[in-house]
């Protein structure tokens, strides 16, 4: 129910599009340079995870796509390690979507779909990733890009082919959802709802004992615990920054680059000419005749477009050759063949028929070498060093690929190594919280933390074609509690909170049990036989916990008081073993939305949506009926274990 009301308040699309709109997209950074044509077998790269229609999806892709979500997770929450994430579903939910991914794509291509090379370009030229610092695609960034995540350019197209056809046909899967109004009127008059309570609290440290807790129970306690003190993967990142600037003071053009770019340009520096214009376009030569002749009776070219319905749009200063370019060769030379003040045309372009007015002319003289000499040395200079600094980066990827190190780069480079301690994957150093990583960490982390144990030193570019890293992970300490030692007072005080938390919890359940049978809840603590805090009234209304909920804030006995019956009371756990609630409902109080045109309105169109990806989902189940998906449950099973053993 709280899930309902958090879409009523949000305009998110539900879990299931993300799933399969941004989630496909993800797939293409997902997925691992791997065979599709692999045999049901064992874990390995010729291994089928899935036979979905005429495609398969192999243990090879899926295990990297697991482990690629993973480390996106792990960003976000340090604290998870692979086996939780897995256990926690992970695994099954990147495996349906791949197979929902392979489904779309294999339904859209049986019944005639496609998406052709031309689109598929389009959409990785429009990847952030891919361009360059002007904004345009670039071929080194795409193939850096890839490298760096282990993508093969064959998988990437076809992934993209699949999300866009899942585009194609999932789109009108929900559209024009119909929803009831007797559907809508209950649901917005839950918004309107308001429920008063109180809850007790029975915390755990009211039945400690004084006594020092026995040795042998702490550490049951700890090993039954472990995962409570695990810290995460941690990593030691070695690395050289080098920036484009060292290349300043070692290129200069020569005298013959210099005098070969004047010589390529010269219609750059030669003597030209720009016109300031206004224009109007008119569908015929006729109308655009009589447009003109008005004109030359004396009536300015803006009252005689507006006689007409039209307006005068100022082209501004421009020169002949882009005006040809902005309309057609015909009409620059209608506009650049009379002289200032004077209308033009018409003369046609593909708009149309276009009536000019040269409002004032501008000569630019021609400009010498030596006049223009500093202009192009500083652009030559810094495409020779843009050029330098790609070749260098490309160049230090294919030394680490035939296996130079980290320091074999450095000495021959004249960069300087540092090295960072044992750090979290969000940065932090869990043994100095006062650790601050330097800002090019921001970059360097998600790539130190993507590469397996052992691989080749990477190239990190850290600000776009001006600075990167050089960088090389010596030490993996894997996700592990620490020693029992070293934290022995923390395991303790835990330790005393749970077994306090046990008696909490039958004095919870007294109170709780006599409150339900009519005993009021003062009473009920008071013979509860121990002195606790004072219970705490608390009011409020659905639409304040949907608020709540969609901003991740909803205290949890709230949330409980929301699912209770008027008149009971219930129990609930404190967390961290901290104690215990006793969650009572005095008063429920019913809304009535039926006159509240505006809330109706919302909950309808939350509905559609709700219904929307109700029959989206129900759209992909019957794709991939009629495809057919044959899952490998031994394959699978096995990938499953090995990836747990592997944490």
């Amino acid at each position: 129910m709280i899930s309902f009301f958090r879409r009523i308040f949000s305009s998110k699309l539900g879990l299931f599009l993300t799933f399969c709109f941004v989630g496909l997209i993800a797939i293409a950074f997902a997925t691992a340079d791997v065979s599709s044509n692999g045999t049901f077998g064992g874990v390995t790269g010729s291994g089928t995870a899935a036979k979905v229609g005429d495609s398969k999806l192999t243990t090879a892709e899926l295990s990297q796509s697991v482990n690629n979500a993973f480390r996106g997770q792990q960003r976000e929450n340090t604290a998870l390690d692979l086996k939780s994430f897995i256990n926690g579903g992970g695994f099954d939910d990147v495996l349906e979507r791949l197979i929902n991914s392979f489904a779309i794509a294999d339904f859209g291509t049986k019944y005639g779909m496609a998406a052709g090379k031309r689109l598929v370009d389009g959409e990785i030229a429009n990847i952030p990733t891919f361009q360059g610092a002007d904004g345009q695609f670039s071929e080194e960034n795409f193939r850096r890009a890839l490298q760096q995540q282990g993508i093969n350019e064959t998988q990437l197209r076809d992934d993209f082919t699949r999300n866009l056809l899942a585009d194609q046909l999932l789109t009108a899967a929900g559209f024009g959802a119909a929803v009831p109004q007797k559907l809508v009127v209950p649901y917005a008059s839950l918004l309107l709802e308001s429920r008063e309570g109180q809850i007790a609290t029975v915390p755990s440290v009211a039945f400690i004992e004084n006594s020092k807790p026995a040795k042998a129970a702490v550490a049951a306690f700890y090993a039954k615990n472990a995962s409570r003190y695990t810290i995460p993967e941690r990593r030691t990142i070695r690395y050289a920054l080098f920036e484009k600037s060292r290349f300043n003071d070692k290129i200069k053009p020569s005298e013959k680059e210099i005098a070969g770019y004047y010589n390529l340009n010269k219609a750059r520096y030669s003597a030209s000419e720009t016109r300031n214009l206004n224009q109007v376009i008119l569908p015929t030569q006729a109308a655009a005749k009589a447009l003109a002749d008005k004109i030359n009776g004396g009536t300015s070219l803006e009252q005689a477009a507006q006689s007409v319905g039209l307006s005068a749009a100022e082209v501004g200063s421009i020169s002949k050759t882009d005006f040809a370019s902005n309309a057609s060769q015909a009409v620059a030379n209608t506009a650049f063949s009379v002289p200032s003040g004077a209308v033009a045309g018409p003369a046609q372009s593909a708009l149309g028929w276009h009536i000019v007015k040269v409002k004032d002319i501008k000569q630019i003289p021609a400009r010498s070498l030596e006049q223009v000499r500093s202009e192009i040395v500083s652009e030559l200079t810094r495409a020779k060093i843009e050029e330098a600094m790609a070749e260098l980066t490309v160049r230090l990827e294919d030394e680490f690929a035939d296996g130079a190190t980290l320091g074999d780069i450095a000495k021959a480079e004249e960069l300087k190594i540092e090295s960072t301690p044992a750090l979290l994957a969000n940065g932090q150093n869990p043994d100095d919280q006062n650790y601050r990583p330097i800002p090019e960490m921001q970059r360097i982390l998600p790539v130190a933390f993507a590469v397996e144990a052992d691989s080749d030193p990477q190239i990190v570019e850290i600000i776009p074609g001006q600075q990167y890293a050089a960088i090389d992970v010596t030490d993996i300490a894997e996700a592990a509690p620490p020693p029992l030692a070293q934290i022995e007072q923390l395991v303790n005080r835990d330790y005393m909170l749970s077994e306090g938390s046990k008696k909490a919890k039958a004095v919870a359940d007294k109170i709780a049990k006599a409150v339900s049978s009519g005993t009021p809840l003062s009473k009920a603590m008071a013979d509860a036989g121990v002195k606790l805090p004072r219970p705490e009234r608390i009011k409020s209304t659905r639409a304040d916990l949907a608020r709540q909920s969609q901003q991740g804030q909803v205290p949890a006995p709230l949330s409980l008081m929301f699912s209770m019956a008027q008149g009971t009371a219930k129990p609930l756990a404190a967390p961290r073993d901290q104690g215990w609630f006793v969650v009572v409902l005095d008063k429920l109080n019913r809304g009535d939305a039926s006159k509240r045109e505006d809330l109706l309105k919302a909950t309808k169109a939350q509905f559609k949506q709700v219904f929307g990806n109700e029959y989206t989902a129900q759209f992909i189940n019957a794709m991939k009926a009629d495809v057919g998906v044959e899952r490998n449950d031994d394959s699978l099973t096995a990938l499953k274990n090995q990836l747990l053993g592997g944490n």
